[in-house]
């Protein structure tokens, strides 16, 4: 593979770490965590907590997906 490609990958890379989706996540879960630590949270509730969240962020992102590529289709589907 050509040196472009790599270079490329990684620029992505960089760009899913940094994006705010993931620092979100990363920060609810280091928050989450330090209270079950501190007994101020229950297992179950770290886990339907952080469950919830993180299925609903990638729910949203895939619905987004869906929805640009039924808009660059041409097709009537989201047209007013």
């Amino acid at each position: 593979m050509d040196k472009k490609f790599w270079a490329d990958t990684g620029k992505k890379i960089i760009e899913i770490f940094i994006s705010v989706k993931v620092l979100t996540i990363a920060a609810l879960l280091i928050t989450s965590t330090k209270l079950v630590m501190l007994n101020l949270m229950t297992g179950g509730e770290w886990a339907a907590v952080n469950g919830g969240v993180i299925s609903t962020v990638y729910a949203l992102r895939e619905g987004f997906k869906i929805a640009k590529v039924k808009s660059d289709d041409d097709s009537k589907d989201l047209k007013a």
